[in-house]
């Protein structure tokens, strides 16, 4: 075992891999990009009614299932096996989920941020568990696509932050705003945003058709950006605390070079404005010393509000967990976005019911395979759905490492990727692990 953590010590010492290792490789595409810092977007009143609204949604889903508002008419590109009888593991294979009507096993619809985080340990660069990734990474919220029928948010897409945020951000010649989608999103203690980039929108390919991991790579690779619907993206704080020491972390953070990323601290009421589909960001981890939930990516996770003593409890299936918070201890942010048009003719038609043709899942599949052709020089025809899934997002997908930990990999969870037996568990343990 000594030997083995010697030999694993040695190769992240090399100064060289360890530099390339840490460099991020963000395409040029997808760097450069205008960004608007808001001190104070919300208003007092503004900001009691958003903690409102959150209360009377009631419950906020895990993030874990925004598949399930969308319904996307592709949920796998044919890597769906059938899930499993309990008590065994409902989906196995540590990046699959069970799909809408919990028949099929398939890749989560954001696997490029969850096996990003996972194996890298996220901008933070953690070294724990699996379990413990996965309770980080399943935050709380609700993703709403009538943002007109909430007065409250309407408001916002029309006050003068957002307006000007929008000049700055949207292309411009795509000056013509379409509001379409706000979300409510809330980290618990010890939870997280993983680095990614937000839903991708192409002519003719968006969430309602394909997984969103498929859409970001499509949006990586450079191959349909003249296809690609440019957004703005607002991201602000409703929570009521404060935290001028900075104890709390839980910054917003965002590449737009490939450089160290700019870090925007969570300041209550205050804003960030950017093109959340093309610069990557994340957040530093919210009271990172206190665990997440541990909750089971297999099942339904849900955070439930009561009236009673102001709590919010961690409900699996139904049922409560111990994981109880006040109002106050949450991480709460309000996202809202408008897609920019070159004029309102090109908006109306983007939203006139079948007036787009739509992308086939063939097509994209067929385009990804022969760049990757070229690219490697050899056939990738009868690559199985899963192997060419993993493929295309380690091919295009470049979310930057951690940028100042000294291993940029998460080692705790190689034992749960790759199988190894108590000789790998033990080794990882002596290093801190606490592998169960």
């Amino acid at each position: 075992g000594v030997w083995c953590l010697a030999a694993l010590a040695s190769i992240f010492a090399v100064k060289p891999i360890r530099q390339l290792a840490l460099q991020p490789d963000i395409p040029s595409h997808m760097v450069s990009q205008s960004t608007t810092l808001i001190p104070e977007l919300l208003t007092i009143e503004q900001q009691g009614e958003l903690v409102e609204l959150m209360k009377d949604f009631g419950s906020l889903p895990s993030n874990l299932a925004d598949s399930k508002v969308t319904m996307p008419q592709h949920e796998h590109i044919g890597e769906a096996v059938p899930i499993q009888s309990e008590p065994l593991p409902l989906c196995p294979h540590p990046y699959m989920i069970p799909n809408i009507n919990r028949t099929l096993c398939i890749l989560a619809n954001r696997i490029d941020i969850g096996r990003h985080y996972i194996t890298t340990g996220g901008y933070n660069g953690a070294k724990e568990p699996y379990a413990v990734a996965v309770g980080r990474l399943q935050s709380f919220g609700r993703y709403i696509f009538d943002p007109s029928t909430y007065p409250v948010v309407e408001k916002l897409f029309t006050s003068k932050g957002f307006q000007d945020a929008a000049k700055n951000t949207c292309p411009f010649n795509s000056q013509v705003l379409d509001p379409f989608q706000f979300n409510l999103i809330v980290q618990v203690p010890g939870q997280t945003v993983a680095t990614h980039i937000d839903g991708v929108y192409f002519w003719g390919a968006t969430r309602f058709e394909f997984p969103q991991w498929l859409l970001a790579a499509m949006k990586f690779s450079g191959l349909f950006e003249d296809r690609f619907i440019p957004q703005i993206q607002i991201v602000a704080y409703f929570h009521e605390w404060k935290d001028e020491e900075g104890l709390k972390k839980g910054s917003f953070i965002f590449w737009n070079q490939n450089d160290v990323p700019v870090e925007v601290p969570p300041t209550s009421r205050s804003a960030s404005g950017i093109d959340g589909s093309t610069v990557v960001h994340a957040a530093n981890t919210y009271l990172p010393e206190k665990q997440p939930p541990l909750t089971d990516k297999d099942k339904d996770v849900e955070l439930r509000y009561s009236e009673n003593g102001d709590l919010w409890t961690v409900f699996e299936d139904g049922k409560p967990t111990q994981y109880t918070y006040q109002t106050s201890d949450l991480r709460s942010t309000i996202v809202f976005r408008a897609r920019c048009f070159e004029t309102e003719e090109k908006k109306e038609l983007f939203n006139r019911p079948g007036a787009v043709p739509k992308l086939s899942l063939s097509a994209i599949l067929r385009t990804f395979q022969a760049d990757m052709e070229r690219r490697a020089n050899r056939s990738m025809a009868n690559l199985p759905p899963l192997d060419l899934a993993i493929m295309i997002m380690d091919t295009y997908i470049r979310y930057p490492y951690p940028h100042d930990s000294f291993v940029p990999f998460n080692y705790c969870v190689v034992e749960k990727l790759l199988g190894g037996g108590e000789a790998l568990r033990f080794l990882f343990n002596s290093i801190g692990c606490r592998l169960e």
